[in-house]
Parts: C-alpha cells; sequence; structure tokens
C-alpha cells in the first residue's frame, strides 16, 4: 500500500494524530504518531476498529494497548528499528523548529513591549521614525520566522511520508511470499484472524480451502528446482485468476496452498475446488527450453466451513485433515470436512 497524501492533507492527520494522543495521555513518540497517524487517515480498517473497541471501553487507552495495536497491525521485523530511528530524527528537527520559533516569539514580544513603552508624549519626528523602522524591523523579523517554521514543518512532513512509504513497503513483503508473490503464512493468519472475527461477529460463512501439489517432490528431483520454482508460481497463479472479490490466497508450506472463502457457503467452497482441480488436471506443462513434457500437475483438495467460535487452528485443522483423507485416498481429489 502506498501513501499519496497532500501536503494539505498530511498537515490535518498530523494535527489530529497529535491531538488522539494528547487525549488518550499517551507520550509523544515516533510509534504512537504512526499509530495514530493511520487511525486518523482511516486508510487501515482493521486497525481503526481494533482502536474504536479501546476507545468504547472504560478502561484508559494505555501505552501497552497503543504498542499492542501498533505491532499487530503496523509493524514487522524488517525495517521497523531503522525507520523508528528516522521518525526520532524528524520529530527532534520538529521540536527544535517549534522551540526556535517559540523564542523568536519570546524575543520580539519583549521587543514590542519596549516599543511600546517608549511611545511617550512629545515625541519628535526623529523617535516616531526609529520607533516605526523598529516596528517594521520586528515584522519583518516574524515573517521570517513563521515562514522558517512553515518551510521546516513541510520538510518534516515530507520526510514522514517517505517514511511511512517504507513502513508500507516493508509490512506488505513481511506478508509476501517472494517467489510466488502472493501471502504468506504470516498474512494468512493474520486475514484469516480478521475473518473469523467478522463471522462470529456478524454471523456470515465462512470456508478455508487447504490445496497441496501432488508428488512435488518428484517434480523436483526430475526436472529441478527451478523448474520446481515455476511450478509454484503456475499453481499459485491459477488459483488468483479463479477467486475473487474478499478471497485470499497464500502459499503457507513449500508445496501447500491455503484459499480462504469469506462469505462463501459450504457448496460454493465445494464447487470451487472442484474447478480448480479440473483446471490443473487438464493442463500439459513443457519446459520452455525444450518442450519436454513434464507430465500431469494435480493437486488434492481439502474444504472446511467455519464452526462459530472455533478457535483458528481448529478450522484449520479440519481443512487439513479433509486434505490429507483426499492424499490418502488416491490424490487429485476434493474432500470436504
Amino acid at each position: 500500500m502506498q501513501y499519496n497524501d497532500s501536503i494539505d492533507d498530511s498537515r490535518k492527520y498530523l494535527r489530529l494524530a497529535l491531538e488522539m494522543i494528547g487525549k488518550c495521555g499517551l507520550a509523544t513518540d515516533p510509534l504512537n504518531y504512526c499509530l495514530w497517524y493511520e487511525y486518523v487517515s482511516g486508510r487501515n480498517e482493521p486497525l481503526n476498529a481494533a482502536v474504536d473497541r479501546h476507545l468504547q471501553s472504560s478502561s484508559a487507552f494505555s501505552e501497552e494497548i497503543s504498542r499492542l495495536l501498533y505491532h499487530q497491525h503496523l509493524t514487522n521485523d524488517k525495517g521497523t528499528t531503522l525507520i523508528l530511528g528516522e521518525l526520532k530524527r524528524v520529530f527532534a528537527e520538529i521540536i527544535g523548529a517549534i522551540k526556535t520559533t517559540d523564542q523568536h516569539f519570546s524575543q520580539a514580544d519583549n521587543n514590542l513591549e519596549g516599543i511600546h513603552d517608549s511611545l511617550v508624549p512629545n515625541l519628535s519626528d526623529a523617535d516616531v521614525k526609529m520607533i516605526v523602522d523598529q516596528i517594521k524591523h520586528e515584522i519583518k523579523e516574524l515573517e521570517s520566522t513563521t515562514g522558517f517554521f512553515k518551510d521546516q514543518l513541510q520538510q518534516a512532513t515530507h520526510e514522514v511520508e517517505q517514511l511511512k512509504n517504507k513502513m508500507a513497503r516493508y509490512r506488505d513483503e513481511a506478508i509476501k511470499d517472494p517467489l510466488t508473490r502472493i501471502d504468506n503464512r504470516r498474512g494468512f493468519d493474520k486475514k484469516m484472524n480478521e475473518a473469523i472475527a467478522k463471522a462470529n461477529a456478524e454471523g456470515t460463512t465462512l470456508c478455508l480451502i487447504m490445496a497441496d501439489i501432488d508428488h512435488f517432490k518428484k517434480v523436483n528431483d526430475t526436472h529441478g528446482h527451478l523448474v520446481g520454482d515455476n511450478v509454484l508460481r503456475m499453481v499459485a497463479s491459477t488459483i488468483t485468476s479463479t477467486i475473487k472479490g474478499k478471497d485470499l490466497a497464500a502459499r503457507i508450506g513449500g508445496e501447500e496452498f491455503a484459499i480462504l472463502l469469506p462469505d462463501t457457503p459450504f457448496d460454493g467452497a465445494i464447487q470451487l475446488a472442484e474447478n480448480m482441480r479440473f483446471s490443473f488436471d487438464r493442463l500439459d506443462l513443457k519446459k520452455k527450453n525444450t518442450g519436454e513434457s513434464l507430465g500431469k500437475i494435480t493437486l488434492s483438495f481439502g474444504v472446511a466451513t467455519y464452526i462459530k467460535n472455533e478457535i483458528a487452528e481448529d478450522f484449520v485443522n479440519r481443512a487439513d485433515e479433509a486434505l490429507y483423507q483426499s492424499k490418502r485416498t488416491g490424490r487429485n481429489k476434493v474432500t470436504g470436512l
């Protein structure tokens, strides 16, 4: 996900984020800033739902809750330390600019007070001219200070947006399988938990398909790992082209895939798995450079429908058991439990 907020929007989100930090009595640090900037921008629905639940509860929004939500919805392992360090530097520059501006305004206030006190009767023309020149000088100083602070804030906003874009890329990389470019196990677990929470809250249906490439080790042993990698990419591409909307495909193991199907009835999930099985069964794959046949590439499937208030582990285990039943009874089959 990329962030393309305008300068005006970025300033608005900065102000709203700082207001929320103050309202909740939290420390003004980079972690809290990231969390609340994301929240007030409204772009992260799972985060906003989680924050709203805590805000609506009777307990205080503590630093512990803030950090928990940050690590659940925003952070990832790669680059986090670097980005937080950069955010600290930007914050230090903003605070420094505020302090410098405040000092300039305080000095201007003292100077103008002095000019005010010098306005006594019977001033000469030369005195009046000198006072006018002093006032003009103070006005120019204030304009210069305001312009400098505006430039500093604009630069800081730009740098923060660049860092947020980096964080977004790191976050995306952390949940993507580098070979197939679909979600990995981490991304799957996160989105499955969100789907389960929705199914429990709204009473909607949720199905899970587990799929495994039959005899994949033979492909690697016979044709090499580069061919095996191409087969994995082909399987991922075929699965993603078959699903649609809110459905999610993920590679959760070596040759194992999961397809999460929100708002899909069990019969519909079974039919989708059968359609995918048939698509793979009729493929005739050949090596690009030699035209050599790779033989038939088939997949086995297991399908389960979510039971209200069931824990995620049990849900996955039932789909896995259905998959293993397909494997045990001949492969290239769909089994539903």
